[in-house]
């Protein structure tokens, strides 16, 4: 799906199919993201220090938020607040399309 006009109509083709009980996975992608070379590094040496910690299981996402938050100058923050903002104008533009 490529519109909001296309994800409304799958939307409501999910009931013919018998798939309107499951959740809907929308790929919205970042428009600036963060430098990849930033991201790979922070997050190897985050996922290092979490394994030197003995940090497992869903523990390692909270620590690796508040990782990338401190080591990433305010890259991801940035990102994290550009992300909300597009899923909320995509989720409204859905919306639109639905009434």
């Amino acid at each position: 799906a490529d519109t909001p006009q296309d994800i409304a109509q799958i939307w409501r083709a999910r009931g013919d199919v018998a798939t309107n009980n499951s959740a809907l996975i929308v790929a919205n992608p970042v428009g600036n993201q963060m430098d990849k070379a930033l991201h790979d590094q922070i997050l190897f040496d985050g996922l290092a220090k979490a394994k030197t910690a003995g940090i497992i299981g869903k523990a390692v996402t909270p620590f690796l938020l508040e990782y990338f938050h401190s080591n990433s100058k305010g890259e991801s923050l940035r990102v994290n607040v550009e992300i909300i903002k597009a899923n909320a104008a995509l989720a409204a533009q859905i919306a639109v399309a639905l009434k």
